[in-house]
């Protein structure tokens, strides 16, 4: 469990914002990971001038992804998504 912990830690916050800003690009299994992408999606977008708000919204998405590790749709998602870093 750590070790997918520190996986997800390592995941660049580019990588994480390309992933909110394109949500519509990929094809989500967990639905809790379409619900967050949606919502960090409009909160960038509504705090356009504010650039400070991407490293949180890269927090909230890598803290969903710990907390769900457990859960087989979950992990499908952390792999594409593990994916676009290699």
């Amino acid at each position: 469990m750590t070790q997918i912990a520190e996986t997800i830690d390592r995941i660049p916050d580019d990588v994480l914002i390309r992933v909110i800003r394109h949500s519509n690009d990929f094809s989500w299994n967990f639905l809790a990971m379409k619900i967050i992408l949606t919502r960090l999606n409009l909160k960038i977008a509504m705090h356009d001038s504010d650039q400070t708000i991407l490293p949180e919204c890269c927090d909230e998405l890598r803290n969903l992804l710990r907390k769900s590790t457990n859960i087989p749709n979950s992990r499908a998602d952390l792999k594409q998504i593990l994916s676009l870093t290699a």
